[in-house]
């Protein structure tokens, strides 16, 4: 699906196929789940690059920043969070009075803007490197809210580790695990990108736009170093799961030592009075059975006094 917004005085939508009639104002064209024919259709109206165009129509594409002799093409992804994490790839050709924007399923932040044609209206009169300069800035910033449901949920299972470790919590912390990673095989690259933006001189980037990547910048700086402490949060927090089941394990350990310590003297004088032989010490007494009883208890209550008094439980 595609949208077209061009600015005359004030944001219109128009249809591609009257694209001609717009000469000379400034386009944002906005491509939704793009077909062949439509990347096809855009790169012949642009004068885009093929490879430009494969690149549009094909998914999964690596982050990158191209320029071209009319046109900087660029591949970032965003990032949602619904049951689980997920991350779309936004393209972006910026030309000289013109904007194209594709993605394969709608981004939030996009439609928003769509609708707030105030917010456009202010983007188009600055120009199309400052709109671009809005698209990538929300995209970076929807990070946050992210990591900060990580930091949450790593806190969580922080609590619950030190007190009581279950197998469903080590399964919660490889999925954190896993989602870090993969935010941060996004944000490192996305990183190196944007700087850039932020530090080479583009001739369809005025000057007036670049603080504001450089702005960018530093949003993207502030992602990958929370990436970073995340990680090392999270696997702190695995160590210390890890550490807790040895610790509880030692402690079940150490209780089945000291029952099998103190049962292996009653073992030894159970089995000798449950010999055969004819003669034994006590056999005759009415009083040996109870007597032999009581032996085993104060045995048992003495070990279990010497264990306590040299502090093994």
């Amino acid at each position: 699906m595609i949208e077209l917004f061009y600015f005359d005085k004030k944001v219109k939508q128009g249809d591609i196929k009257e694209i001609a009639s717009f000469s000379g104002k400034r386009i944002w064209l906005d491509v939704t789940g793009i077909t062949k024919d439509e990347a096809e259709q855009i790169r012949t109206i642009f004068r885009l690059h093929p490879l430009t165009a494969e690149d549009l129509y094909n998914s999964h594409t690596r982050i990158k920043v191209e320029e071209f002799s009319d046109y900087i093409f660029c591949v970032f992804y965003c990032i949602q969070k619904s049951r689980s994490l997920e991350l779309i790839e936004l393209d972006l050709v910026l030309g000289k009075n013109f904007i194209i924007s594709n993605h394969r399923r709608k981004i939030s932040s996009i439609d928003e803007l769509k609708n707030n044609t105030e917010r456009l209206s202010s983007l188009f009169e600055k120009g199309c490197d400052f709109l671009m300069h809005r698209l990538i800035d929300e995209e970076i910033d929807n990070f946050f809210p992210v990591l900060e449901t990580l930091d949450d949920q790593i806190e969580a299972i922080e609590e619950r580790v030190t007190r009581r470790p279950r197998p469903e919590l080590l399964t919660r912390i490889l999925e954190i695990k896993r989602n870090i990673v993969t935010i941060k095989k996004t944000a490192f690259p996305q990183r190196e990108k944007l700087s850039f933006l932020a530090k080479n001189e583009y001739h369809l980037i005025t000057k007036k736009a670049v603080p504001y990547f450089r702005d960018i910048y530093d949003h993207a700086i502030r992602v990958s170093d929370s990436v970073d402490n995340y990680r090392e949060a999270i696997g702190n927090t695995f160590d210390a799961y890890m550490s807790s089941v040895s610790n509880n394990m030692n402690e079940v350990m150490k209780v089945l030592s000291i029952i099998a310590t103190i049962a292996i003297p009653l073992t030894v004088i159970s089995g000798i009075y449950g010999t055969n032989f004819t003669v034994l010490p006590g056999a005759g007494w009415t009083y040996g059975f109870w007597a032999m009883v009581a032996a085993m208890l104060l045995l048992c209550l003495g070990m279990i006094y010497f264990f306590w008094k040299r502090r093994w439980f």
